[in-house]
């Protein structure tokens, strides 16, 4: 080792930065040999030394280089599998209405066959209805036939207004007292005593006959009968309210036509001085 060659010499002062002259000059050449052999074998030997805070490495099945929010195939099925889920649920939504509406459809096509039919029905008891309410009219009309109103007679309290009318019914026609009084079945005032309404003017009497023929005779007679003039009263028709409501709404143009010098016109049995 003592015998060092010039040309290893010149190596090792080219593998430094810094001259190694003045090492020479200053130590043995046997020192210096040393030194030189003890640097390379430092140099190949050395170990490095772990670091203190080692980074993990990672897995093979770890995604090397991954960013949060960046897209892959992981992801990318996920999002494919939840949009196959979605679409089986609003299939499976898409059925059950299907089958409402066949339903729907079904009960609207029932409902509109039922509808037919009532409305049918309907039409059939509006004219049973119509021909009913037409019987019943002609009806009342009919028993009305037996009565007569009696208009103007004064009210007493506590009057017995079955004989009161048989007395006047005695001065309009020339029957005995025993005979009206078989022939009139009952007598009695409409409406309430003392109601506002009727206040100003007594409640009319309602007289029912029992026989057609006394009613058609004191019908007759009572337009020219003394009686009614002298206690002012007044026999009238005891006509239904259509009847009556039908008569006022033509009663104007009966006048009218009778201004215009037709003739042949009913005239309104009054009684008046």
């Amino acid at each position: 080792m003592a015998n060092v060659s010039k040309a290893a010499k010149a190596q090792l002062l080219t593998d430094h930065d810094y001259n190694l002259t003045a090492l020479r000059e200053a130590c043995e050449e046997e020192e210096i040999e040393a030194m030189e052999e003890e640097n390379r074998k430092m140099s190949h030997n050395h170990t490095p030394l772990p670091s203190p805070n080692p980074k993990k490495m990672k897995s093979k099945n770890q995604d090397v280089g991954k960013q949060p929010g960046e897209i892959t195939n992981e992801t990318i099925l996920d999002a494919i599998q939840t949009l196959i889920k979605r679409f089986d649920e609003q299939d499976d939504r898409l059925k059950a209405f299907e089958s409402r509406m066949e339903a729907n459809t079904q009960a609207v096509r029932e409902n509109k066959e039922e509808i037919s039919k009532v409305k049918e029905e309907m039409l059939l008891l509006k004219k049973e209805n119509a021909s009913l309410k037409q019987i019943c009219l002609e009806q009342a009309r009919y028993k009305r036939r037996w009565d007569l109103r009696l208009m103007g007679l004064p009210e007493k309290d506590k009057e017995d207004t079955r004989e009161t009318v048989i007395g006047i019914l005695t001065r309009v026609i020339p029957v005995s007292v025993e005979k009206l009084r078989e022939s009139v079945d009952t007598v009695h005032r409409l409406g309430k005593k003392n109601d506002a309404a009727t206040n100003r003017m007594p409640r009319p009497v309602i007289i029912q006959f029992a026989l057609r023929t006394v009613r058609d005779e004191v019908w007759r007679r009572s337009r020219e009968a003394r009686v009614c003039r002298e206690m002012n009263i007044q026999f009238k028709e005891d006509f239904s309210k259509e009847d009556r409501e039908a008569r006022a709404k033509l009663w104007p143009k009966v006048q009218e036509a009778r201004r215009n010098g037709k003739k042949g016109l009913p005239k309104r049995r009054i009684c008046s001085h």
